[in-house]
């Protein structure tokens, strides 16, 4: 895939409004929070983390762990078949900005390293307005970082291994 990645967008200055005017990436952003809307309550309660994000670390922002212990948030596994199918719309908004052959290495690889093994996280102490739609989010895997930073504007990190 040619990572770790790291991009991002301040469309109308350093601090963004809650809709991210502008943004280049916000559209990933409302395709996560799709999916977390499709979930139920109980899914609800372990994906959205009364806590912090990982925050930017520079390297250590994208290093993977190699296996799903410590990994946080709600596994993939748990999701329904409609669930599942709008995981596969995230990861394809995730991917829409490189090459297209790129995007399909990448998936490749995020499918080889097994989708049910992906959680999902989304930090409610980051959300921009308090409106509930959540600014930061991240999908992690063992082999996998992809961290959406919206807050202040956006910055995303990126790391598919082999």
């Amino acid at each position: 895939f040619g990572g770790p990645i790291f991009y991002g967008h301040a469309a109308r200055g350093f601090h963004e409004e809650p809709n991210h005017p502008g943004n280049a990436y916000w559209f990933q952003a409302k395709r996560a929070n799709e999916l977390y809307k499709a979930l139920d309550g109980k899914q609800r309660k372990v994906a959205l983390l009364d806590k912090r994000s990982r925050g930017e670390r520079g390297n250590k922002t994208i290093q993977t762990k190699g296996s799903t212990k410590g990994l946080e948030g709600l596994p993939a596994s748990e999701l329904s078949a409609d669930q599942k199918n709008l995981l596969g719309k995230v990861l394809g908004d995730l991917l829409a900005p490189f090459r297209k052959k790129d995007a399909e290495e990448a998936m490749k690889l995020i499918k080889a390293n097994d989708l049910d093994k992906l959680h999902l996280s989304y930090y409610k102490k980051e959300d921009i307005g308090d409106d509930g739609v959540w600014d930061v989010w991240q999908v992690e895997g063992p082999k996998m970082i992809w961290y959406f930073r919206g807050k202040p504007h956006v910055h995303v990190w990126a790391n598919i291994e082999a």
